[in-house]
C-alpha cells in the first residue's frame, strides 16, 4: 500500500531526474537578458531568484535545476490534490501527471519565467480547489501567496484581480459565512497592498536606471502592446489626425516605414501575419518616437498613449476585427471550449451550488481570462498560454473519467 502511495512521486523524481542527467545547461533567449539585468519593466520575482541563485551558486545552471524541481513538485502536489478530493485511481494520477509533464520538457532549460509561472499556476490552482472543498485559514493563506507570486513573476498574470474577486464571491456563496467573508476581504486587500508595494519598492530601488533613461521611462504596460495595434490598422493618410508638427511628422515617418515593409493589416490580415509585423512596428517606431521624446521633453509612453487613442478611435472597427481575428487566428478552440464549458457550469452552479460545478466555472475564467490579456495586450505565443491550457485539459479528461466510471459503477 505505501509503495501505491509513493508511485506517482517515484515516476515525476525519476523522470525529473532524467531530463537534468540529460541537460542541465541554460538556453539564453533575447528576453533572458531582462531577467539577468533586472529590467524596471518586468516584476521583480524572477530577476530576484536569478540573483540569489547566482550570487550563492555562480552559475546558470542552478536556475534551471530549481525551476525543474520545483515545477516537479508542483505537479506532484497537483496531482496529489486531484486524487485526494476527486478519489482518482492511479492510473489516472499517472497520466494526469505524464501530460501535465509534457509540455515542461520543452522549456525546462530556458531563463525565462515560463518554468516558474507555470509550477506557480498549478500551485494556484491546487490551494483553488482545496479553498473550495476545505476552506480554512491556512489554505486561504498558502493561496494568497501564490497569486502575489504570479503577479510578480509576469506582469500577465494582472488579470488574476478580476479572477479573484469573482472567486471569492462563489466561496462566500458556497459557505455564506460573515467570519469568511471578513477572511476573504482581508485576503484580497493583502494582495493588493503586498504586490503594489513591492512593485513600487522595486521601481523605488532601480530609481537609479530610470533617471539615466528617462525618455523611455515606464515604457511597457498597456500602451506598450496596444500601440501597436494601432500601428497596425492605420494608414498613411491617418497621419493627417495629429496637428502638432512635430508629432505629425513623426507618425507619417512611422506609418511610411511600415507601409513600405509592408507591416501593416492591408497587406496581408492572415493567421499570424500579426506577429511577424509586430517586432517590425515595435523597431521602426522607437528609433523615431524616441528623437520626438527628447525633443519634447517627454517620455515615449506619453506619445504612444496620444497616438493610441486618436488612431484607435478613427480606426475602432478595425481594432474590433483584429482583435477577433487575434482570438480566432490562434487557439480559438480556447475560447469557444471554456466558455461553453463555464456557460453550463454557471447554470448548474446557480440551479445546485455545487462545488464542482463552481470549481468548472472557475477554471473556465481563468483559461479564458489569460488568453484575452494575451491577445488584448501583446503578441500571441502559446508559451504565454500554457498555464491554463493543459490543466483546463486535463479537468476535461478528469470529467469524463469521474462520469465513466460512474456509469459503469451503476
Amino acid at each position: 500500500m505505501e509503495f501505491k502511495n509513493n508511485i506517482t512521486a517515484l515516476i515525476i523524481g525519476s523522470a525529473t531526474l532524467l531530463i537534468l542527467l540529460i541537460s542541465s545547461d541554460p538556453i539564453l533567449f533575447s528576453d533572458s537578458t531582462r531577467y539577468l539585468k533586472g529590467s524596471i519593466k518586468d516584476p521583480p520575482l524572477y530577476s530576484s531568484i536569478i540573483f540569489i541563485m547566482q550570487s550563492v551558486f555562480k552559475s546558470l545552471n542552478s536556475i534551471v535545476i530549481l525551476q525543474t524541481f520545483f515545477v516537479s513538485f508542483s505537479i506532484y502536489y497537483f496531482t496529489k490534490t486531484l486524487e485526494r478530493i476527486f478519489k482518482l485511481d492511479l492510473l489516472t494520477t499517472i497520466i494526469t501527471a505524464f501530460f501535465l509533464f509534457l509540455p515542461f520538457i520543452e522549456f525546462y532549460r530556458n531563463i525565462l519565467t515560463e518554468p516558474l509561472s507555470y509550477g506557480f499556476s498549478l500551485l494556484f490552482v491546487s490551494f483553488a480547489l482545496q479553498l473550495i472543498y476545505n476552506f480554512n485559514y491556512r489554505n486561504t493563506f498558502y493561496f494568497s501567496i501564490l497569486v502575489v507570486a504570479l503577479l510578480l513573476i509576469r506582469n500577465q498574470f494582472i488579470f488574476l484581480y478580476p479572477v479573484l474577486l469573482l472567486f471569492y464571491i462563489g466561496i462566500f456563496f458556497l459557505n455564506r459565512s460573515k467570519q469568511i467573508t471578513v477572511v476573504l476581504l482581508i485576503s484580497f486587500f493583502s494582495i493588493f497592498l503586498v504586490h503594489n508595494s513591492l512593485i513600487a519598492m522595486n521601481k523605488n530601488l532601480n530609481d537609479n536606471k530610470i533617471k539615466r533613461n528617462n525618455v523611455l521611462k515606464n515604457d511597457s504596460g498597456f500602451y506598450y502592446y496596444v500601440y501597436i495595434d494601432s500601428i497596425y490598422i492605420s494608414d498613411l493618410k491617418d497621419s493627417r489626425l495629429f496637428k502638432k508638427q512635430r508629432l505629425n511628422e513623426t507618425i507619417d515617418k512611422i506609418l511610411k516605414e511600415i507601409d513600405k515593409k509592408k507591416a501593416s493589416m492591408k497587406y496581408y490580415n492572415g493567421r499570424g501575419h500579426f506577429g511577424s509585423s509586430f517586432s517590425i512596428i515595435r523597431d521602426t517606431s522607437t528609433k523615431f518616437l524616441v528623437d520626438l521624446a527628447i525633443q519634447e521633453n517627454t517620455s515615449v509612453i506619453k506619445i504612444k498613449r496620444e497616438i493610441t487613442i486618436k488612431l484607435i478611435k478613427k480606426n475602432f472597427s478595425s481594432y474590433l476585427k483584429l482583435i477577433f481575428k487575434k482570438f480566432y487566428d490562434t487557439t480559438w478552440l480556447f475560447i469557444f471550449l471554456p466558455f461553453f464549458i463555464g456557460l453550463a457550469s454557471l447554470i448548474s452552479f446557480v440551479k445546485n451550488i455545487s462545488r464542482f460545478s463552481f470549481f468548472i466555472l472557475f477554471l473556465s475564467i481563468f483559461t479564458i481570462s489569460n488568453h484575452s490579456i494575451v491577445y488584448l495586450f501583446g503578441r500571441v505565443q502559446p508559451r504565454y498560454l500554457i498555464y491554463s491550457d493543459f490543466i483546463l485539459l486535463i479537468f476535461i479528461f478528469i470529467t469524463f473519467t469521474i462520469l465513466l466510471q460512474k456509469k459503469i459503477t451503476h
